[in-house]
Protein backbone atom coordinates (compact mmCIF):
# COMPACT_ATOMS: atom_id res chain seq x y z
CA UNK A 1 0.00 0.00 0.00
CA UNK A 2 2.52 2.69 0.73
CA UNK A 3 4.68 1.40 -2.28
CA UNK A 4 1.81 2.46 -4.36
CA UNK A 5 0.96 5.80 -2.96
CA UNK A 6 4.70 6.67 -3.45
CA UNK A 7 4.30 5.63 -7.15
CA UNK A 8 1.33 7.83 -7.14
CA UNK A 9 2.79 10.76 -6.05
CA UNK A 10 6.15 10.83 -7.85
CA UNK A 11 4.12 10.69 -11.20
CA UNK A 12 2.73 14.29 -10.84
CA UNK A 13 6.22 15.66 -10.20
CA UNK A 14 7.31 14.17 -13.19
CA UNK A 15 4.64 15.92 -15.21
CA UNK A 16 5.99 19.29 -13.98
CA UNK A 17 9.34 18.88 -14.84
CA UNK A 18 8.09 18.18 -17.99
CA UNK A 19 6.04 21.33 -17.86
CA UNK A 20 8.82 23.58 -17.04
CA UNK A 21 11.42 21.69 -19.77
CA UNK A 22 8.46 22.74 -22.37
CA UNK A 23 8.06 26.47 -20.70
CA UNK A 24 11.56 27.36 -20.91
CA UNK A 25 12.27 25.67 -24.53
CA UNK A 26 9.41 27.85 -25.42
CA UNK A 27 10.24 30.96 -23.84
CA UNK A 28 13.75 30.57 -25.30
CA UNK A 29 12.59 30.09 -28.88
CA UNK A 30 10.73 33.13 -28.75
CA UNK A 31 13.72 34.59 -27.61
CA UNK A 32 15.77 33.43 -30.56
CA UNK A 33 12.67 34.25 -32.70
CA UNK A 34 12.51 37.79 -31.54
CA UNK A 35 16.42 37.80 -32.13
CA UNK A 36 16.51 36.64 -35.39
CA UNK A 37 13.71 39.73 -35.98
CA UNK A 38 15.21 42.43 -34.60
CA UNK A 39 18.38 41.57 -36.63
CA UNK A 40 15.58 41.18 -39.64
CA UNK A 41 14.58 44.57 -39.15
CA UNK A 42 18.23 45.74 -38.96
CA UNK A 43 19.05 44.29 -42.10
CA UNK A 44 15.92 45.69 -43.69
CA UNK A 45 16.54 49.24 -41.88
CA UNK A 46 20.08 49.53 -43.06
CA UNK A 47 19.18 48.85 -46.62
CA UNK A 48 16.15 50.36 -46.87
CA UNK A 49 15.66 53.65 -44.93
CA UNK A 50 11.90 53.96 -45.81
CA UNK A 51 11.56 50.61 -44.01
CA UNK A 52 8.53 50.84 -41.31
CA UNK A 53 8.97 48.07 -39.02
CA UNK A 54 5.14 49.00 -37.70
CA UNK A 55 3.93 48.81 -41.08
CA UNK A 56 2.07 45.42 -42.09
CA UNK A 57 2.80 46.00 -45.47
CA UNK A 58 6.71 46.44 -44.87
CA UNK A 59 6.97 43.17 -42.10
CA UNK A 60 5.08 40.63 -45.04
CA UNK A 61 7.19 41.77 -47.27
CA UNK A 62 10.48 41.15 -45.05
CA UNK A 63 8.73 38.03 -44.39
CA UNK A 64 8.65 36.68 -47.78
CA UNK A 65 12.24 37.80 -48.64
CA UNK A 66 13.78 36.01 -44.84
CA UNK A 67 11.70 33.44 -44.59
CA UNK A 68 13.08 29.68 -44.54
CA UNK A 69 9.33 27.91 -45.44
CA UNK A 70 9.28 25.76 -48.72
CA UNK A 71 5.97 28.22 -49.49
CA UNK A 72 8.11 31.30 -48.65
CA UNK A 73 11.20 30.01 -51.02
CA UNK A 74 8.06 28.95 -53.91
CA UNK A 75 6.63 32.78 -53.45
CA UNK A 76 10.46 34.16 -53.74
CA UNK A 77 10.90 32.90 -56.79
CA UNK A 78 8.09 33.18 -58.20
CA UNK A 79 8.24 37.08 -57.42
CA UNK A 80 12.08 37.17 -58.04
CA UNK A 81 10.81 35.98 -61.80
CA UNK A 82 8.62 37.89 -61.88
CA UNK A 83 10.81 41.57 -60.44
CA UNK A 84 13.16 40.19 -62.88
CA UNK A 85 10.75 40.77 -65.78
CA UNK A 86 9.76 43.81 -64.26
CA UNK A 87 12.95 45.14 -63.92
CA UNK A 88 13.81 44.31 -67.50
CA UNK A 89 10.74 46.17 -69.28
CA UNK A 90 11.70 49.19 -66.93
CA UNK A 91 15.74 49.17 -68.12
CA UNK A 92 14.64 48.57 -71.44
CA UNK A 93 12.36 51.26 -71.94
CA UNK A 94 14.94 53.88 -69.60
CA UNK A 95 11.84 55.03 -67.48
CA UNK A 96 12.41 55.38 -63.64
CA UNK A 97 11.60 52.51 -61.16
CA UNK A 98 8.26 52.26 -58.89
CA UNK A 99 7.97 54.02 -55.48
CA UNK A 100 9.91 57.20 -56.64
CA UNK A 101 8.59 60.36 -55.75
CA UNK A 102 9.59 64.12 -55.34
CA UNK A 103 7.56 66.93 -53.99
CA UNK A 104 5.04 64.95 -53.43
CA UNK A 105 4.66 63.88 -57.11
CA UNK A 106 5.21 59.79 -58.02
CA UNK A 107 7.86 59.69 -60.93
CA UNK A 108 7.15 55.86 -61.35
CA UNK A 109 7.03 54.63 -65.00
CA UNK A 110 7.94 58.13 -66.57
CA UNK A 111 10.79 58.45 -68.64
CA UNK A 112 13.51 61.28 -67.39
CA UNK A 113 12.38 63.93 -69.47
CA UNK A 114 8.82 63.50 -68.92
CA UNK A 115 9.93 63.33 -65.05
CA UNK A 116 11.37 66.81 -65.86
CA UNK A 117 8.33 68.36 -67.30
CA UNK A 118 6.18 66.99 -64.52
CA UNK A 119 8.34 68.63 -61.39
CA UNK A 120 8.17 71.79 -63.49
CA UNK A 121 4.34 72.24 -63.82
CA UNK A 122 4.49 71.02 -59.52
CA UNK A 123 6.87 73.63 -59.14
CA UNK A 124 5.32 76.13 -60.36
CA UNK A 125 1.42 75.89 -60.46
CA UNK A 126 1.24 73.51 -57.12
CA UNK A 127 4.05 74.48 -55.29
CA UNK A 128 3.22 77.78 -52.42
CA UNK A 129 5.56 78.69 -49.61
CA UNK A 130 3.57 80.60 -46.56
CA UNK A 131 6.10 83.31 -45.25
CA UNK A 132 5.61 83.44 -41.34
CA UNK A 133 6.16 85.51 -38.43
CA UNK A 134 6.06 83.14 -35.27
CA UNK A 135 3.64 80.85 -36.76
CA UNK A 136 1.40 83.17 -38.45
CA UNK A 137 1.21 83.77 -41.86
CA UNK A 138 2.05 87.20 -43.59
CA UNK A 139 1.64 86.00 -47.23
CA UNK A 140 1.99 83.21 -49.33
CA UNK A 141 4.15 83.42 -52.45
CA UNK A 142 4.94 81.30 -55.34
CA UNK A 143 8.33 79.98 -55.33
CA UNK A 144 9.95 81.95 -58.06
CA UNK A 145 8.63 84.94 -56.40
CA UNK A 146 10.74 84.46 -53.46
CA UNK A 147 13.73 83.56 -55.53
CA UNK A 148 14.04 79.98 -55.57
CA UNK A 149 14.82 78.19 -58.53
CA UNK A 150 14.68 74.50 -59.11
CA UNK A 151 17.38 72.28 -61.47
CA UNK A 152 14.09 69.77 -62.20
CA UNK A 153 16.73 67.72 -64.95
CA UNK A 154 18.73 67.26 -62.21
CA UNK A 155 15.85 65.68 -59.75
CA UNK A 156 14.97 63.85 -62.89
CA UNK A 157 18.09 62.31 -63.64
CA UNK A 158 18.56 61.59 -59.71
CA UNK A 159 15.35 59.78 -59.87
CA UNK A 160 16.74 57.63 -63.23
CA UNK A 161 19.40 56.56 -60.89
CA UNK A 162 18.12 55.74 -58.19
CA UNK A 163 17.17 52.53 -60.03
CA UNK A 164 15.00 50.27 -57.82
CA UNK A 165 16.17 51.95 -54.46
CA UNK A 166 12.71 52.64 -54.00
CA UNK A 167 11.61 49.16 -53.83
CA UNK A 168 9.55 48.06 -51.79
CA UNK A 169 9.72 50.93 -49.42
CA UNK A 170 9.53 53.99 -51.53
CA UNK A 171 11.95 56.86 -52.18
CA UNK A 172 11.81 60.53 -52.46
CA UNK A 173 14.23 62.60 -54.07
CA UNK A 174 15.48 65.56 -52.92
CA UNK A 175 14.13 68.83 -54.15
CA UNK A 176 17.69 70.25 -55.99
CA UNK A 177 16.35 74.32 -55.52
CA UNK A 178 18.96 76.81 -55.70
CA UNK A 179 18.37 80.73 -53.57
CA UNK A 180 18.78 83.77 -56.53
CA UNK A 181 20.43 85.80 -53.67
CA UNK A 182 20.01 89.32 -55.21
CA UNK A 183 15.81 88.60 -55.97
CA UNK A 184 15.54 87.19 -52.25
CA UNK A 185 17.52 89.99 -51.05
CA UNK A 186 14.68 92.79 -52.75
CA UNK A 187 11.85 90.41 -52.11
CA UNK A 188 12.81 90.61 -47.86
CA UNK A 189 13.73 94.12 -48.17
CA UNK A 190 10.15 94.78 -49.45
CA UNK A 191 8.32 92.90 -46.79
CA UNK A 192 10.11 95.10 -44.10
CA UNK A 193 7.20 98.00 -44.12
CA UNK A 194 4.59 94.76 -43.69
CA UNK A 195 6.51 92.79 -40.84
CA UNK A 196 8.03 96.59 -39.28
CA UNK A 197 5.78 96.38 -35.88
CA UNK A 198 6.17 100.17 -34.00
CA UNK A 199 7.02 99.46 -30.45
CA UNK A 200 4.33 101.05 -27.85
CA UNK A 201 6.29 103.85 -25.69
CA UNK A 202 4.40 103.99 -22.24
CA UNK A 203 2.42 107.06 -22.29
CA UNK A 204 -1.48 108.02 -21.54
CA UNK A 205 -4.89 107.58 -21.93
CA UNK A 206 -8.73 108.52 -20.42
CA UNK A 207 -10.55 106.23 -18.54
CA UNK A 208 -13.83 106.75 -17.21
CA UNK A 209 -12.70 110.89 -17.09
CA UNK A 210 -9.11 109.74 -15.05
CA UNK A 211 -5.86 109.89 -16.51
CA UNK A 212 -4.31 106.29 -16.39
CA UNK A 213 -0.69 105.34 -17.49
CA UNK A 214 -0.43 102.62 -20.26
CA UNK A 215 2.64 100.15 -20.26
CA UNK A 216 4.81 100.11 -23.27
CA UNK A 217 5.37 96.85 -25.32
CA UNK A 218 8.31 95.76 -27.65
CA UNK A 219 7.97 95.79 -31.38
CA UNK A 220 9.58 94.38 -34.14
CA UNK A 221 11.51 94.89 -37.40
CA UNK A 222 12.48 91.94 -39.77
CA UNK A 223 16.35 90.83 -40.28
CA UNK A 224 16.91 90.73 -43.53
CA UNK A 225 20.04 89.20 -43.04
CA UNK A 226 18.99 86.44 -40.96
CA UNK A 227 16.12 85.69 -42.91
CA UNK A 228 18.01 85.66 -46.04
CA UNK A 229 20.34 83.51 -44.30
CA UNK A 230 17.80 80.94 -42.54
CA UNK A 231 16.51 81.15 -46.47
CA UNK A 232 20.02 79.72 -47.98
CA UNK A 233 19.97 76.88 -45.08
CA UNK A 234 16.89 75.61 -44.84
CA UNK A 235 15.67 75.57 -48.51
CA UNK A 236 14.65 72.13 -49.14
CA UNK A 237 12.75 72.27 -45.69
CA UNK A 238 11.17 75.27 -46.94
CA UNK A 239 10.10 74.25 -50.02
CA UNK A 240 8.67 70.26 -48.38
CA UNK A 241 6.87 72.03 -45.82
CA UNK A 242 5.53 74.95 -47.78
CA UNK A 243 6.47 77.45 -44.79
CA UNK A 244 9.11 79.87 -44.60
CA UNK A 245 9.24 81.38 -40.84
CA UNK A 246 11.26 85.25 -41.06
CA UNK A 247 13.71 86.31 -38.61
CA UNK A 248 12.87 89.29 -36.53
CA UNK A 249 14.40 91.18 -34.33
CA UNK A 250 12.73 92.65 -31.17
CA UNK A 251 12.57 96.84 -30.75
CA UNK A 252 12.49 97.81 -26.87
CA UNK A 253 10.59 100.99 -26.21
CA UNK A 254 12.31 103.82 -23.92
CA UNK A 255 10.01 103.27 -21.27
CA UNK A 256 7.84 100.63 -20.08
CA UNK A 257 6.38 102.07 -17.22
CA UNK A 258 4.99 105.94 -17.40
CA UNK A 259 3.69 106.28 -13.96
CA UNK A 260 6.21 108.42 -12.99
CA UNK A 261 5.24 111.23 -14.76
CA UNK A 262 1.47 110.90 -14.62
CA UNK A 263 1.12 113.84 -12.48
CA UNK A 264 2.87 115.98 -15.12
CA UNK A 265 0.52 114.24 -17.70
CA UNK A 266 -2.09 115.84 -16.01
CA UNK A 267 -0.82 118.87 -15.55
CA UNK A 268 -0.65 119.51 -18.84
CA UNK A 269 -3.95 118.05 -20.00
CA UNK A 270 -5.83 120.04 -17.61
CA UNK A 271 -4.15 123.11 -19.01
CA UNK A 272 -6.37 122.63 -22.07
CA UNK A 273 -2.89 121.82 -24.46
CA UNK A 274 -3.72 124.14 -27.64
CA UNK A 275 -2.35 124.29 -30.90
CA UNK A 276 -2.04 127.11 -33.36
CA UNK A 277 -0.69 128.09 -36.81
CA UNK A 278 0.45 131.39 -38.14
CA UNK A 279 0.56 132.32 -41.70
CA UNK A 280 3.29 135.47 -41.49
CA UNK A 281 2.26 136.40 -45.11
CA UNK A 282 -1.43 136.70 -44.56
CA UNK A 283 -0.47 137.69 -40.70
CA UNK A 284 -3.52 135.25 -39.75
CA UNK A 285 -3.81 132.81 -36.62
CA UNK A 286 -5.34 129.33 -37.09
CA UNK A 287 -6.66 127.13 -34.07
CA UNK A 288 -7.34 123.85 -34.23
CA UNK A 289 -9.66 121.49 -32.57
CA UNK A 290 -7.98 119.34 -30.00
CA UNK A 291 -10.00 116.70 -27.80
CA UNK A 292 -8.52 115.23 -24.63
CA UNK A 293 -8.17 111.90 -25.63
CA UNK A 294 -6.30 112.93 -28.86
CA UNK A 295 -3.79 115.50 -26.37
CA UNK A 296 -2.90 112.54 -24.16
CA UNK A 297 -2.34 109.85 -27.07
CA UNK A 298 0.80 112.05 -28.03
CA UNK A 299 2.42 111.97 -24.72
CA UNK A 300 4.56 109.28 -23.78
CA UNK A 301 7.17 108.69 -20.83
CA UNK A 302 10.78 109.93 -21.73
CA UNK A 303 13.78 109.02 -19.18
CA UNK A 304 13.45 112.44 -17.94
CA UNK A 305 10.15 113.95 -18.10
CA UNK A 306 7.09 113.74 -21.44
CA UNK A 307 8.12 113.39 -24.66
CA UNK A 308 5.83 113.42 -28.02
CA UNK A 309 4.13 110.12 -29.61
CA UNK A 310 5.25 111.23 -33.08
CA UNK A 311 3.20 108.77 -35.30
CA UNK A 312 -0.14 109.90 -33.51
CA UNK A 313 1.24 113.72 -33.69
CA UNK A 314 2.31 113.14 -36.99
CA UNK A 315 -1.43 111.83 -38.01
CA UNK A 316 -2.90 114.82 -36.60
CA UNK A 317 -0.96 117.03 -38.49
CA UNK A 318 -1.32 114.75 -41.74
CA UNK A 319 -5.38 115.26 -41.28
CA UNK A 320 -4.97 119.25 -41.05
CA UNK A 321 -2.17 118.94 -44.04
CA UNK A 322 -5.22 117.06 -46.03
CA UNK A 323 -7.29 120.33 -45.75
CA UNK A 324 -4.56 123.28 -45.96
CA UNK A 325 -3.01 121.57 -49.29
CA UNK A 326 -5.83 122.82 -51.08
CA UNK A 327 -4.49 126.72 -50.89
CA UNK A 328 -1.04 125.00 -51.42
CA UNK A 329 0.11 125.53 -47.61
CA UNK A 330 1.04 122.71 -45.15
CA UNK A 331 2.46 122.31 -41.58
CA UNK A 332 6.52 120.47 -41.35
CA UNK A 333 5.86 117.50 -39.40
CA UNK A 334 8.86 117.25 -38.13
CA UNK A 335 8.76 121.01 -37.20
CA UNK A 336 5.60 120.57 -35.44
CA UNK A 337 7.00 118.05 -33.86
CA UNK A 338 10.13 119.50 -32.41
CA UNK A 339 7.83 122.39 -31.51
CA UNK A 340 5.94 120.20 -29.45
CA UNK A 341 8.94 118.53 -27.69
CA UNK A 342 9.77 121.97 -27.18
CA UNK A 343 6.73 123.27 -25.29
CA UNK A 344 6.39 119.63 -23.23
CA UNK A 345 9.63 120.27 -22.29
CA UNK A 346 8.64 124.27 -20.82
CA UNK A 347 5.57 122.96 -19.70
CA UNK A 348 3.92 125.29 -21.84
CA UNK A 349 0.48 124.27 -23.33
CA UNK A 350 -0.11 126.72 -26.09
CA UNK A 351 2.02 125.63 -29.26
CA UNK A 352 2.25 127.82 -32.12
CA UNK A 353 2.95 126.38 -35.48
CA UNK A 354 3.97 127.96 -38.88
CA UNK A 355 1.98 127.12 -42.30
CA UNK A 356 4.55 126.64 -45.02
CA UNK A 357 4.20 127.10 -48.37
CA UNK A 358 4.29 124.63 -51.58
CA UNK A 359 6.43 125.84 -54.60
CA UNK A 360 4.40 127.23 -57.45
CA UNK A 361 4.09 127.90 -61.22
CA UNK A 362 4.25 131.62 -63.16
CA UNK A 363 2.88 131.76 -66.88
CA UNK A 364 4.95 134.26 -68.83
CA UNK A 365 2.67 137.24 -69.66
CA UNK A 366 3.75 139.99 -72.43
CA UNK A 367 6.98 142.76 -71.33
CA UNK A 368 7.76 140.27 -68.79
CA UNK A 369 11.28 139.58 -67.33
CA UNK A 370 13.00 137.37 -64.43
CA UNK A 371 13.21 141.47 -62.62
CA UNK A 372 9.11 141.86 -63.17
CA UNK A 373 8.40 139.00 -62.48
CA UNK A 374 10.14 139.34 -59.23
CA UNK A 375 8.50 142.33 -58.50
CA UNK A 376 4.63 141.13 -59.29
CA UNK A 377 5.65 138.01 -56.93
CA UNK A 378 7.26 139.99 -53.99
CA UNK A 379 10.31 137.70 -55.04
CA UNK A 380 14.01 138.57 -55.84
CA UNK A 381 14.85 137.67 -59.10
CA UNK A 382 17.90 135.90 -57.50
CA UNK A 383 15.45 133.27 -55.91
CA UNK A 384 13.66 132.83 -59.21
CA UNK A 385 16.91 132.02 -61.29
CA UNK A 386 17.74 129.48 -58.38
CA UNK A 387 14.47 127.30 -59.27
CA UNK A 388 14.69 127.51 -62.65
CA UNK A 389 18.29 126.48 -63.88
CA UNK A 390 17.88 125.73 -67.29
CA UNK A 391 15.85 128.83 -68.56
CA UNK A 392 17.24 131.54 -70.55
CA UNK A 393 16.07 134.76 -69.14
CA UNK A 394 16.81 136.69 -72.79
CA UNK A 395 14.37 134.56 -74.59
CA UNK A 396 11.20 133.92 -72.37
CA UNK A 397 8.21 133.01 -73.86
CA UNK A 398 4.49 134.11 -73.62
CA UNK A 399 2.56 131.00 -71.95
CA UNK A 400 5.92 129.46 -70.68
CA UNK A 401 5.82 127.98 -67.39
CA UNK A 402 8.57 128.80 -65.34
CA UNK A 403 8.92 127.65 -61.20
CA UNK A 404 7.97 129.84 -58.61
CA UNK A 405 10.04 128.90 -55.70
CA UNK A 406 8.45 128.46 -52.26
CA UNK A 407 7.73 131.60 -50.56
CA UNK A 408 9.23 130.18 -47.27
CA UNK A 409 12.41 130.37 -48.93
CA UNK A 410 12.23 134.62 -47.99
CA UNK A 411 11.49 133.76 -44.48
CA UNK A 412 14.42 131.20 -42.95
CA UNK A 413 13.75 131.66 -39.53
CA UNK A 414 10.50 131.73 -37.38
CA UNK A 415 8.87 134.50 -37.76
CA UNK A 416 7.72 136.68 -34.88
CA UNK A 417 3.92 137.42 -35.18
CA UNK A 418 3.13 140.26 -32.98
CA UNK A 419 6.00 143.20 -34.78
CA UNK A 420 5.22 144.27 -38.34
CA UNK A 421 6.87 146.52 -40.59
CA UNK A 422 5.26 147.87 -43.20
CA UNK A 423 6.63 149.86 -45.94
CA UNK A 424 4.81 151.54 -49.22
CA UNK A 425 7.03 152.46 -52.02
CA UNK A 426 4.69 154.09 -53.47
CA UNK A 427 4.27 157.00 -50.55
CA UNK A 428 7.66 156.02 -49.11
CA UNK A 429 6.42 155.88 -46.18
CA UNK A 430 7.20 153.36 -42.95
CA UNK A 431 4.69 152.54 -40.22
CA UNK A 432 5.58 149.93 -37.72
CA UNK A 433 2.65 147.99 -35.56
CA UNK A 434 3.07 145.87 -32.13
CA UNK A 435 0.57 143.51 -31.40
CA UNK A 436 -1.17 145.19 -34.04
CA UNK A 437 -1.20 149.03 -32.35
CA UNK A 438 1.26 151.46 -34.52
CA UNK A 439 4.38 152.16 -33.23
CA UNK A 440 6.43 154.07 -35.89
CA UNK A 441 5.70 156.22 -38.89
CA UNK A 442 8.11 157.93 -40.99
CA UNK A 443 9.32 158.74 -44.04
CA UNK A 444 11.67 156.94 -45.68
CA UNK A 445 14.25 156.31 -49.34
CA UNK A 446 14.03 153.01 -51.17
CA UNK A 447 16.09 151.97 -54.27
CA UNK A 448 16.28 154.52 -56.81
CA UNK A 449 15.31 153.58 -60.66
CA UNK A 450 18.06 151.34 -61.74
CA UNK A 451 18.43 149.49 -58.49
CA UNK A 452 14.54 149.13 -57.06
CA UNK A 453 13.71 147.56 -53.70
CA UNK A 454 12.04 144.19 -54.37
CA UNK A 455 8.25 144.81 -52.35
CA UNK A 456 7.35 141.36 -50.78
CA UNK A 457 6.92 139.97 -47.45
CA UNK A 458 10.40 139.24 -45.92
CA UNK A 459 11.79 139.34 -42.21
CA UNK A 460 14.36 141.01 -40.22
CA UNK A 461 17.46 138.63 -40.48
CA UNK A 462 20.68 140.34 -39.53
CA UNK A 463 21.53 143.75 -37.45
CA UNK A 464 24.83 145.88 -37.46
CA UNK A 465 24.95 148.66 -36.13
CA UNK A 466 27.64 149.77 -38.81
CA UNK A 467 27.68 147.96 -41.78
CA UNK A 468 29.40 148.45 -45.74
CA UNK A 469 28.42 149.08 -48.61
CA UNK A 470 29.24 150.20 -52.14
CA UNK A 471 28.35 150.53 -55.66
CA UNK A 472 30.42 151.84 -59.00
CA UNK A 473 27.35 153.32 -60.17
CA UNK A 474 27.12 155.70 -57.13
CA UNK A 475 30.93 156.55 -57.83
CA UNK A 476 30.57 157.11 -61.81
CA UNK A 477 27.89 160.11 -60.23
CA UNK A 478 29.55 161.80 -57.83
CA UNK A 479 33.15 161.12 -59.52
CA UNK A 480 35.09 160.39 -56.65
CA UNK A 481 35.51 156.78 -55.60
CA UNK A 482 32.64 155.65 -53.88
CA UNK A 483 33.47 151.53 -53.96
CA UNK A 484 32.49 151.29 -50.09
CA UNK A 485 30.61 153.45 -47.65
CA UNK A 486 29.25 153.06 -44.63
CA UNK A 487 25.65 152.22 -43.26
CA UNK A 488 24.45 152.88 -39.58
CA UNK A 489 21.65 150.61 -37.86
CA UNK A 490 21.98 147.92 -40.60
CA UNK A 491 19.07 145.47 -40.69
CA UNK A 492 19.56 142.98 -43.59
CA UNK A 493 16.01 141.42 -45.00
CA UNK A 494 17.35 139.85 -48.30
CA UNK A 495 19.71 138.86 -50.30
CA UNK A 496 19.67 140.39 -54.09
CA UNK A 497 22.74 138.02 -54.71
CA UNK A 498 24.47 135.44 -52.48
CA UNK A 499 26.49 137.74 -50.39
CA UNK A 500 24.80 140.95 -51.19
CA UNK A 501 22.12 141.52 -48.72
CA UNK A 502 19.34 144.53 -48.59
CA UNK A 503 17.54 146.02 -45.78
CA UNK A 504 16.87 148.79 -43.85
CA UNK A 505 19.42 151.62 -42.18
CA UNK A 506 19.84 154.97 -41.15
CA UNK A 507 22.61 157.42 -42.47
CA UNK A 508 25.27 156.20 -45.23
CA UNK A 509 28.09 157.96 -45.30
CA UNK A 510 30.40 158.35 -48.40
CA UNK A 511 34.51 157.91 -48.49
CA UNK A 512 34.40 161.72 -49.50
CA UNK A 513 32.37 162.55 -45.93
CA UNK A 514 29.38 162.98 -47.34
CA UNK A 515 26.32 161.27 -46.74
CA UNK A 516 23.92 159.11 -49.45
CA UNK A 517 20.45 161.74 -50.57
CA UNK A 518 22.14 165.01 -48.63
CA UNK A 519 21.19 162.83 -45.06
CA UNK A 520 17.70 163.06 -46.17
CA UNK A 521 14.88 160.92 -47.13
CA UNK A 522 13.28 163.23 -49.64
CA UNK A 523 13.18 160.29 -53.01
CA UNK A 524 14.31 157.30 -53.94
CA UNK A 525 18.10 157.32 -53.31
CA UNK A 526 19.16 154.37 -52.32
CA UNK A 527 20.69 151.01 -54.34
CA UNK A 528 17.91 148.86 -52.91
CA UNK A 529 17.69 149.12 -49.16
CA UNK A 530 14.97 151.23 -47.33
CA UNK A 531 16.68 154.03 -45.64
CA UNK A 532 15.52 156.08 -42.56
CA UNK A 533 16.60 159.70 -41.02
CA UNK A 534 19.16 158.05 -38.32
CA UNK A 535 17.69 158.92 -35.31
CA UNK A 536 14.79 157.17 -36.62
CA UNK A 537 16.57 154.03 -38.10
CA UNK A 538 18.15 153.55 -34.57
CA UNK A 539 14.44 153.46 -33.22
CA UNK A 540 13.90 150.62 -35.61
CA UNK A 541 16.83 149.00 -34.81
CA UNK A 542 16.52 148.69 -31.18
CA UNK A 543 12.71 147.29 -31.66
CA UNK A 544 12.92 145.01 -34.60
CA UNK A 545 14.38 141.69 -33.44
CA UNK A 546 14.89 138.19 -35.64
CA UNK A 547 12.42 137.45 -37.37
CA UNK A 548 9.95 140.72 -37.01
CA UNK A 549 7.59 140.58 -40.21
CA UNK A 550 8.41 142.88 -43.04
CA UNK A 551 5.84 143.79 -46.25
CA UNK A 552 6.51 146.05 -48.65
CA UNK A 553 3.99 146.94 -50.71
CA UNK A 554 3.94 148.67 -54.45
CA UNK A 555 1.54 149.33 -57.22
CA UNK A 556 2.61 145.61 -58.59
CA UNK A 557 2.89 143.91 -55.31
CA UNK A 558 -0.38 144.92 -53.16
CA UNK A 559 -1.15 144.35 -49.49
CA UNK A 560 -2.07 140.87 -47.87
CA UNK A 561 -2.16 141.22 -44.84
CA UNK A 562 -5.08 143.08 -42.60
CA UNK A 563 -2.11 145.35 -41.08
CA UNK A 564 -0.55 146.18 -44.56
CA UNK A 565 -4.09 147.41 -45.79
CA UNK A 566 -5.05 149.43 -42.71
CA UNK A 567 -1.19 150.90 -43.41
CA UNK A 568 -2.66 152.24 -46.71
CA UNK A 569 -5.18 153.50 -45.40
CA UNK A 570 -3.60 155.23 -42.53
CA UNK A 571 -0.80 156.77 -44.92
CA UNK A 572 -3.76 158.05 -47.24
CA UNK A 573 -4.79 160.06 -44.10
CA UNK A 574 -1.36 161.98 -43.74
CA UNK A 575 1.08 164.35 -45.44
CA UNK A 576 3.88 162.59 -46.70
CA UNK A 577 5.01 165.36 -48.43
CA UNK A 578 6.51 166.73 -45.09
CA UNK A 579 9.69 165.32 -45.08
CA UNK A 580 12.28 167.19 -42.22
CA UNK A 581 16.03 166.32 -42.16
CA UNK A 582 16.03 165.38 -38.47
CA UNK A 583 13.82 163.11 -36.72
Amino acid sequence: MTQHNRRIRRRPASRTRERVLARQQRRLATREKRKVLREEHAFFRRRFPAYDEDNAVHRALAWLFSSRSPLAKLTSLVTISVLVFFIGSYVVSGRIFPNIYTLGLPLSGLTPEAAEGEILTRWQQDVHIDITIDGERLQTMTPEALGLTIDAAAMAASAKAAGMAGIPFGLHITPAVRVAHAKAQTVLLDMTEDVFLRQYEAGYKWSGGTLVAVPGHRGRQLDVTGSLQRLKDDVVSIVTYGQFELTTNAINPTVLDSTPFLDEALVLLDSDLRIRAYDPFSDQMSAFSVTDVQAAEWLTAGVNGLSVREEAFRAFIEAENSRLIVDGRYIDELEAVNKLQAALNDGNPDILLRLRYLPSKYQIERQDTGYTIGRKRGTPFEFIRAANPTVNWNQLVIGQEVQMPSRDSMLPVDPVPHKRVVVDLESQWLLAFDNRQLVFSWPISSGRERAETYPGIFQILTHNEVASGGSYALCNEAGTDCAHWKMKWFMGIYEVVPGLMNGFHGAVELPNGNYLGGGGVYEPTTFGCIMSLDSKAEQLYRWAEKGTMVEIVSQHFLPESDIAKYALEFISTIDTTYRPITG
